[in-house]
This record gives structure tokens, C-alpha cells and sequence, in this order.
């Protein structure tokens, strides 16, 4: 991307190793990663292996001296483990010389119709100074935002949610994310209330997010490598509309330099008055030395740009309808976790469900192996098999308890049988059959190509799986249904406890002892 767009652009590849020989730095900007401090990350904080990246700011900082320092990273920040991230950035920033001052805002206020809320923090030295150039527009929340109209406009949500949450905006789409854990892109979907049946449940293509992310469309296009997996809806969802950007450099400009006793906007009592360092969560908005902080009635609306309609963004005839496996199972989930959803929306879902269903297929070349076969498949249950309610049974009589049908990674659709969200292990209870045992799985006679080639993927996805909860911290304990289940829960209780792991590495373990192979075609 930056070659292409860039290309007498000179590239660091590695932040942790780069340098910069430049002199009379004016504003040193980093959008660092917010992996571990967002809802859908790891939580490990501002010290994890992705977030910590920001200490490099500083190192630079330290050598460069530049009059204005810019971070961006989510919310989250303010809040996450008693608001430790935005103590330590405010603190760092205090221990180099910089006055600093942040406030949250929503990017709607740029007339971009996404609701996508970041928290800018901006430092200054000498007599640089932060709290003006934030604070110094303040339009408030519009009215159509603070008292939504009662007619049902286009609104996006996210389709792939539903049991926490649904994000649905009128007038706008929730947060552009970069993708799932996987790779695969996790767009909202946008409710078209006065389309045709059919069409009323649409899914913005790469360059719809594009355009409302403020970028040209095409802007990521770049990206797209030979034989590499399509990375642009990752770029799409990390960026920052240029709009605050714009917003930010004009302020930068024009605000005056001066030293600010007391700033605030509206209304709020609170405005001016100090808070503690040590909150549990720190306000939208404040400024602070390493003397004394104060709390900010700013708005996330630094000004009031008419809010574009979604139409002049997605067009509603040359995009994916949302499919009806998608819809049933947003369905599903809505159903069981009972959210409240406006009664139309709910009704269009189960219209769009309907009129999406596909015809029934008659397969004259039946491959499920005959009635023996079939008589089997029926005894296979997805959740609660027998050796999953038995090792239940043994922790729960050792003390332990646990989530069940858990998802560890919120952005990753896969859920695990036994959860223990606390220490970070997750149990999977694999049956000889589906999980292709190689000392107990059996196949059927007839049709052995295609029962190799399904088995097979089965035992690729549940080492994909394991896979990638290693690499977010979890550890995964693997039981087989032929194992001793009263051993196999000691074996994870001792896990839980945290003896001889709290030294170790998220991992693998089998808890008896037997890892299996893959099946081979």
C-alpha cells in the first residue's frame, strides 16, 4: 500500500528497531495497536505483546523531542483494568515534559455515517498547548442523534453478533472492524427497511467500506498480492478516517499557544473539577500536567457535518443480499438471548429468512452411506455427547466450574466445549468418529472418497482452531471420548490451578496422553 502510493516513501518494516534521522520534529502521530485493549481482544493491556508497541512513541520521543505528540486507540482504553492504559500513556507523557489533554469522538461528526468512537490524545511541550486545540470546538450532540426519529431509516448492524449485542445504528453502520481472527471479513450489514423483499438485509462490498471510511474507492486495492490472502478489509478497519485527521492538523494550525487553567465545555457540573489518578475509569474527555488533572465536558461532536446518507455509499442493486444461513443463525441468536430489537426490524429479518431459503435439493447420488450409516449420523450429537456430560460430571465434582459452549475469541465464530475464561483453557471433547480417531474412528464402506475428505477437513479445522487459541494465550486441553475421563478432569484441574503453567506457554496438551494424526486421503 504505501509503495504504491508512496513510493519515494521511505519504509520501516519493524518499529521496535526503527530510527530516524531528522532534526526539528513538529508532531510525531501513531495510531498504536489496539489488539490488546479493545472488547474483542485479548484484554492483556497496555503491556501486552501487541499494545505495548506504543513504548516505542516514547523511545523516539526521547530522542526526537517533537512539540506535539498524537496517539489514537480505542475507548476501551479509559476503562480496561481500572483505566491502567490511560494512566500509564498520561504518566510516560508526564515524565518527558509534555502537558497533555484527550477526548473521545464520535467520527459521525466528520458527516461520515459510521459510528465509530476513538479516543485522541494529544500532547504538547513548552508552550504547546493540547487542551486548546482539542477542546476548542465543541458542537454538542445533534438532535437527531440524541432523540432518534421515529421512522425507521436504513441502519446497520452487526450481522455476525446477536447474543451480547447488535449494534444497529439509524442512519449509519456500527465500528468498520479489520476482520475476524481468521481472516475473513466481518462487515455490518445494513437494513434496507423500504427495499423489496430479498433485498432489504445488504452486505457493503471492500470499496463501500472504503468510501465510508473516508478513502478514495479503490484506495486499498494495492494490497492484493498474488496468491496472498486479501488483506484489505483488514487495512479498511484499522484506519482512521482522514476527516479527523483534517480536523485535528486545522486545529493544530489555528489554536493559540497558551498555558490553560481551567477548559470545558457545555453545561456538565463537572467541568473543570479534578479527578483522581487512580479512577477505576477515567471521563470522555480531560488535561492534566503531572500536577493536577482535569475532567472535560466535551462532546464526542467537535462540530456538525451533515451526516451523508447511507444510499450515497452503498448501492442497494450491486451489493450481496445478507444469506439465509446468516440470517438464521443472527435469528438464533437474537431468540435465545432475548435482546430488544425494533419490532419491524425483527419482522423484516423473518421475512428476508423466508423469501431466502433455498430449494430443497434432490440428490439422486445419495453418498451418506446407506440406512446403517444414517442410523449412526442421527446418534451423533453436535453438543452435551456422552463424554462431554460425563467429564462435566468429574469437574464439577472436583470443585470446578465453567463456561459451556463458549466462544474464547469473540471475533472467532467457533465455540469450544468447556471453557475456563479465567485461567485461559479451553477444553475440547472430540468423538472417535466425527474427530477421526485413528484408534477407534471408523468409515463407511460406501463412498469412502468423500467420508476421507470430510473427516479430513473436521480434523484440519480443530487443528486450526487449537492453533489459534495458542497464539491468543489459551491453552487448549484435547480429550478423546475412548480416554479415562476421571483422569482426564484431574489433568485439567491441575491446569486451572496453575501448576507448572503459569511458567509455561499457552499450548496443547491431550489430556491422555494421545495426540491422534490427521487423516490422510
Amino acid at each position: 500500500m504505501l509503495a504504491d502510493r508512496w513510493p519515494d516513501l521511505e519504509v520501516h518494516p519493524d518499529i521496535t528497531t526503527a530510527d530516524f534521522d531528522v532534526d526539528d520534529v513538529d508532531l510525531l502521530a501513531a495510531g498504536f495497536p489496539c489488539t490488546d485493549i479493545s472488547h474483542a481482544g485479548s484484554k492483556a493491556g497496555i503491556s501486552g505483546p501487541q499494545s505495548g508497541l506504543v513504548d516505542h512513541v516514547f523511545r523516539l520521543a526521547e530522542v526526537h523531542h517533537p512539540r506535539w505528540i498524537l496517539l489514537e486507540n480505542v475507548p476501551n482504553l479509559l476503562v480496561l483494568q481500572r483505566a491502567s492504559g490511560i494512566r500509564y500513556l498520561t504518566s510516560r507523557l508526564e515524565l518527558l515534559g509534555y502537558r497533555w489533554a484527550y477526548r473521545v469522538v464520535d467520527a459521525r461528526f466528520t458527516g461520515l455515517p459510521q459510528r465509530r468512537h476513538r479516543v485522541l490524545l494529544l500532547a504538547g511541550r513548552g508552550y504547546a498547548d493540547p487542551a486548546a486545540v482539542l477542546f476548542g470546538d465543541d458542537a454538542g450532540v445533534p438532535d437527531e442523534i440524541a432523540h432518534p426519529p421515529s421512522d425507521h431509516r436504513a441502519s446497520g448492524f452487526y450481522w455476525t453478533e446477536g447474543r451480547h449485542g447488535v449494534g444497529l445504528v439509524a442512519g449509519a453502520i456500527p465500528t468498520l472492524k479489520g476482520g475476524s481472527t481468521i481472516g475473513l471479513p466481518s462487515a455490518p450489514a445494513i437494513w434496507f427497511p423500504g427495499n423489496s423483499l430479498g433485498r432489504r438485509f445488504l452486505l457493503p462490498g471492500v470499496e463501500d467500506g472504503e468510501a465510508l471510511q473516508g478513502l478514495p474507492r479503490g484506495w486499498t486495492r494495492a494490497a492484493v498480492g498474488e496468491g496472498e490472502r486479501d488483506q484489505r478489509w483488514k487495512l479498511i478497519g484499522n484506519a482512521v478516517p482522514p476527516a479527523i485527521g483534517r480536523w485535528v492538523a486545522q486545529r493544530l494550525v489555528t489554536a493559540p499557544d497558551r498555558t490553560t487553567a481551567a477548559v470545558w465545555c457545555g453545561d456538565d457540573k463537572a467541568a473543570g473539577q479534578t479527578f483522581d489518578r487512580n479512577a477505576g475509569r477515567w471521563p470522555d474527555a480531560a488535561w492534566g500536567t503531572n500536577r493536577q488533572m482535569w475532567r472535560v465536558a466535551a462532546t464526542r461532536w467537535p462540530l456538525q457535518e451533515n451526516l451523508l446518507p447511507l444510499t450515497d455509499f452503498v448501492d442497494a442493486h450491486d451489493v450481496k443480499a445478507l444469506s439465509h444461513r446468516a440470517t438464521t443463525g443472527f435469528l438464533r441468536r437474537l431468540d435465545e438471548s432475548r435482546l430488544p430489537v425494533p419490532a419491524p426490524f425483527y419482522a423484516d429479518l423473518e421475512e428476508h429468512q423466508s423469501v431466502t431459503r433455498p430449494p430443497l435439493a434432490t440428490n439422486k447420488n445419495r453418498w451418506d452411506g446407506g440406512a446403517s450409516t444414517r442410523a449412526r449420523m442421527s446418534r451423533q450429537a453436535q453438543r452435551d455427547t456422552k463424554p462431554e456430560l460425563l467429564l462435566r460430571r468429574h469437574l464439577y465434582a472436583l470443585g470446578l466450574r465453567y463456561r459451556l459452549q463458549y466462544r474464547p475469541i469473540r471475533d472467532l465464530r467457533r465455540r469450544l466445549d468447556i471453557v475456563f475464561t479465567s485461567a485461559r483453557v479451553a477444553v475440547d471433547v472430540r468423538g472417535c468418529f466425527w474427530h477421526a480417531c485413528p484408534l477407534h474412528g471408523t468409515r463407511s464402506g460406501m463412498n469412502a472418497d468423500r467420508w476421507s475428505t470430510k473427516l479430513e477437513r473436521t480434523a484440519e479445522r480443530d487443528a486450526n482452531t487449537a492453533d489459534l487459541l495458542v497464539a491468543h494465550g489459551w491453552t487448549v486441553v484435547v480429550v478423546w471420548e475412548h480416554d479415562d475421563l476421571a483422569k482426564a478432569a484431574r489433568r485439567i484441574a491441575t491446569i486451572v490451578a496453575g501448576q507448572g503453567v503459569r511458567t509455561k506457554p499457552a499450548r496443547i496438551v491431550y489430556a491422555g496422553g494421545f495426540a491422534g494424526v490427521r487423516t490422510q486421503r
